[in-house]
């Protein structure tokens, strides 16, 4: 699935807990496509493989 800038998502962090946040910044072509994400809850921004997004909110 395609994610767009803006986007609100759930997703996998890197600590393997599952977070929300917003699509800021999209790098690559599919199936290689990474997001750069902030978390809702601690500002952070994460870069994120399209797999580890688990649907759009």
């Amino acid at each position: 699935m395609q994610y767009n800038k803006g986007d609100r998502v759930e997703y996998q962090g890197q600590d393997n807990q599952k977070h929300m946040g917003q699509v800021k910044r999209i790098q690559g072509q599919p199936p290689q496509t990474k997001y750069t994400i902030q978390d809702e809850t601690s500002d952070v921004e994460e870069q994120v493989e399209e797999q580890k997004i688990e649907r759009r909110l």
